[in-house]
Formats: C-alpha cells, structure tokens, sequence
C-alpha cells in the first residue's frame, strides 16, 4: 500500500435507542466524511465503541464501510483483541474484506505480565502472520500501558509494522519516534490538542476524533503547516482547543455524538453503559460550539 500519511477520523458508530447499529445514519454519515479531504477513516476506534461490539457486528461494520465509503480514500480497521490468536484472526478477516491496514493496541488485561518483550513479540507475531500493515496505536490513557519510544523504535524495522498512532499526549516521546525510524514509517498524532506540534517534530499525519464533526479544518491545518502558513496555523490549532477539550476530552463520545447531531451528522445514543448526554451538558457543547462558530459553518 501507499505510505499512511493525512488526517483520518476514527468514526462514531450511531445507534438506536435499542441499542442497534443504525445503518442508515452511518451512511449519511460516511457519504459526507466521503466528500471532504479526509485521507481516510478509522473504524473499530475508540470512537466506534468497539469494545462493546461482537465480532460479527464487528464484521458487517467494516464490510458495510467498505461498501459505502469513498473508494480513494483509505480504511484502517482496529482489530485489537487481548489474544494474539485472535487478533490474528480478526486481522485476516478484516484484509479480506478490504481493509488497508489494522490498528492494534496493546494487550492489557493483564497489565502486569505485559513487559516490553511480551509486546515486542505480540505485536511482531501478529505483523509476522497477517497480509495486512499493522499500525501501532499507543493509548496509555485506556490501556494502562506506554509503548515507549524505543519499543516503538524496534517495532518499527518490521518490514509489515508501518506507522504508529500515539495518544500519549508526550510531544518529547513522539519527537524520539521521528527520529529513530525511518522516514517511511507513519508516525501519527492520537489526538486534536497536539496536532500542529506533532507536524513540526516530524509527524506525517493525525487519527482525530474531532474530525468527525470538522474534518475540513483538521486537514485544513495540516495543509497550512505543509504550505509554511504557520501563523495560521497555529491560529487554528488555538482555535480547536478549546473545542477539542470540551467534546472529546472532557465528556467523551455521548459529546461527540451531540455534535454529531449539531453539525448536520447523525451521532445517534452510545451504547450502555455509556450515557446519552445530560441536558446541563449539552447546553455547554452547543455554547462552545458556538462559541467558535461552528455553528454557523454547518
């Protein structure tokens, strides 16, 4: 495949009030990321709820994606299990159905036996048996695990381990990433709050979650910096903070999902036990989206 470079978005998944993956919003949803300059799209994120779906939601959801998204664009598929067999397996079904490439955490149920060898030889055994590109995806804010930079390092001589997504937060960690692999290995930005400085120390793109409510302006940032409008961007990288923080950071999907409804998407409820979002709390989305007027370029 074609180097990982560009802005995806790992996608919501709306579902019904009974608790159904509502399919026809989905495809609202993904005929309108389809149109934008989104490099692609992230499904099984975080985003997607995917802990809380079975292996053959998980299946048709991807099958389904593949089927509607924007052929030109790209699908990275989460196909993180807590066993390397399965992890194995579900990675073999999903570059089946078409997927570019997969996204895998960390095992972490049991923290405590998962030292840096044990990852090192989970990662490269799946990388090792599988057709497919592997993207590291470090989140030690839900995994209780840092993928340190030179794990990620040796990780990344793997001829089939190509890029790594990083949710640390830890701009010096992703500055040694950059420098100690080679320039054809994806180091992406895990979240909003750090995109434009992730660019500066060498990253060649982003997985947001606010991109699924404004994807125009993540890719629009990316192209500021390549063009050298720093200034401008990072106006704009001010500018989604405070957004970012609000709908992503600090209530989470129910949040993005209003947004979702608020921007002329269709978020649909969570799955339980998360919670729709409070009243009180969607009051605050709506000002802040507002607020930057958000609003308004819906």
């Amino acid at each position: 495949m074609s180097e990982l470079k560009g802005i995806y978005t790992p996608i919501v998944i709306p579902f019904d009030p009974d608790e159904q993956i509502n399919y026809e919003y989905l495809k609202h949803n993904l005929d309108r990321w389809g149109k934008t300059d989104l490099d692609g799209i992230v499904v099984l994120g975080s985003n997607s709820e995917f802990v809380y779906l079975n292996t053959l939601e998980k299946l048709r959801l991807v099958k389904f994606a593949k089927e509607c998204f924007n052929p030109d664009k790209k699908i990275i598929v989460g196909t993180s299990c807590e066993s390397t067999k399965e992890t194995i397996e579900l990675s073999r079904e999903m570059y089946a159905l078409g997927a570019d490439a997969v996204l895998l955490l960390p095992p972490h149920y049991f923290k405590g036996a998962m030292k840096e060898e044990v990852l090192y030889k989970y990662f490269t055994d799946v990388a090792d048996a599988v057709p497919i590109p592997v993207m590291l995806y470090n989140m030690p804010g839900n995994t209780g695990i840092n993928l340190s930079s030179g794990l990620v390092a040796r990780l990344a001589k793997h001829p089939n381990i190509v890029g790594v997504k990083d949710t640390s937060g830890n701009i010096v960690q992703i500055s040694e990433i950059v420098r100690d692999t080679d320039d054809d290995f994806a180091v992406f930005a895990g979240n909003t709050g750090y995109l434009l400085p992730s660019l500066v120390v060498g990253a060649r793109g982003a997985t947001l979650a606010l991109a699924n409510i404004m994807p125009e302006e993540c890719c629009r940032l990316v192209s500021l910096f390549r063009e050298g409008k720093l200034a401008e961007a990072r106006e704009l990288q001010q500018k989604m903070l405070e957004i970012n923080f609000t709908v992503t950071g600090k209530f989470g999907i129910p949040a993005l999902k209003y947004a979702m409804d608020l921007l002329g998407y269709k978020g649909g409820e969570p799955r339980r036990p998360l919670e729709p979002l409070s009243s009180e709390n969607k009051k605050e989305v709506k000002e802040i989206l507002d607020k930057y007027g958000a609003l308004n370029a819906s």
